[in-house]
């Protein structure tokens, strides 16, 4: 089993857990730290299912459609030139 520790806004994954109580105590001490940015504790599979979503963007050299996670990294994003400059 394991509990995974994510941003609330952008579903990006920090940290991951063996226990659920490692993964609320991780949880609200960054939430004490951080201010304005939230942390919330899932279970994997949650996680995976009802978090992580899909989001279509546009691909920066050809146009077309491509749907990507939604905490997919802004380097990894079709629809960035960062992606296409490395």
């Amino acid at each position: 089993m394991s509990y995974i520790v994510y941003q609330v806004g952008s579903t990006a994954k920090i940290k991951e857990f063996n226990t659920a109580a490692g993964a609320r105590r991780s949880a609200t001490v960054m939430n004490r730290k951080a201010g304005a940015v939230k942390y919330a504790v899932a279970h994997f599979t949650y996680y995976d299912t009802f978090v992580v979503t899909k989001k279509t963007v546009r691909n920066l050299m050809t146009g077309q459609a491509v749907e990507i996670d939604s905490n997919t990294p802004w380097c990894c994003n079709p629809a960035s030139e960062t992606y296409w400059s490395m």
